[in-house]
């Protein structure tokens, strides 16, 4: 049943949360909706990964930023290490599978670009 009191329209002056300021499917809104993915996956890690958000026991706007920016700094590590082990495990089977070359020529193994191999600096 529909409630008689509520007007069927309304003005965007009196109710400017209605109206969406920019419009759906433009490129602005994609990218703000990318972002918003980013942070919301972002804080998802740092609430069920890593428990740093959970309950978050700080008194005070300061002590929140400082919680926020150590939370961040934090994610931004694990994903660094995590992208530094997936490359050197990359570059390791790489080299075990060199020797096997002769017997399994069908197969070739990947080859890492030059700027991967200059950040580990192979020796």
């Amino acid at each position: 049943m529909i409630p008689t009191d509520v007007p069927a329209h309304m003005s965007l002056e009196e109710h400017p949360r209605l109206g969406n300021e920019i419009p759906r499917g433009s490129k602005r809104y994609n990218e703000l909706k990318k972002i918003h993915s980013a942070s919301e996956r972002a804080n998802a890690t740092l609430k069920e990964d890593l428990d740093i958000l959970v309950k978050p026991r700080t008194i005070g706007l300061f002590r929140s930023s400082i919680l926020a920016h150590i939370a961040t700094i934090v994610l931004l590590l694990i994903r660094a290490l995590r992208f530094i082990v997936k490359t050197t495990l990359e570059i390791r089977d790489e080299q075990d599978d060199q020797p096997n070359k002769d017997k399994d020529k069908k197969k070739k193994p990947k080859n890492p670009s030059k700027s991967l191999l200059n950040l580990i600096q192979l020796e």
